[in-house]
């Protein structure tokens, strides 16, 4: 069943229950019907619980199957993002998203951004082996050359 079918038929089961009540509600107006009230009362309980717990189930299982469909959906689009546009900028700005969401989830930094003046003292501290290419200028972290 297609998933435009499933919600729609989701959807009548709950109108369904919703006649049902709203016939049981005019049956229990009725005036000099004999019939008595209370057990009106109990069935209407009973159809919105099990209307509930129903829509739950439903719910509890759609949920699994969006998930599912959701995690297979944006698999197969990063992918083909990876292969078409990710490049050195686009990692950074990656990586940034990520931080950002642990920093408001309350988690600490995996990657850490320097400010300018903490990447000159960083580099102060740790500089770069001379080798064969002490003429070429350095390159800080997510320079293009």
């Amino acid at each position: 069943m297609q998933k435009a079918h499933l919600y729609e038929a989701i959807l009548l089961v709950n109108r369904g229950v919703d006649e049902a009540v709203r016939g049981l509600e005019r049956l229990k107006r009725l005036k000099d019907s004999q019939l008595d009230s209370s057990c009106f009362d109990e069935e209407l309980v009973l159809f919105e619980d099990h209307r509930a717990r129903f829509n739950s189930y439903f719910c509890s299982t759609l949920q699994r199957t969006e998930l599912q469909d959701s995690a297979r959906f944006f698999e197969a689009w990063h992918r083909e993002y990876e292969k078409n546009t990710l490049d050195e900028v686009q990692v950074y700005r990656d990586v940034q998203v990520v931080e950002d969401r642990r920093r408001a989830e309350g988690k600490p930094p995996k990657v850490l951004f320097f400010t300018e003046n903490e990447q000159l003292e960083w580099e102060r501290q740790y500089p770069e082996p001379r080798g064969d290419a002490e003429s070429e200028p350095h390159r800080s972290a997510g320079t293009q050359s």
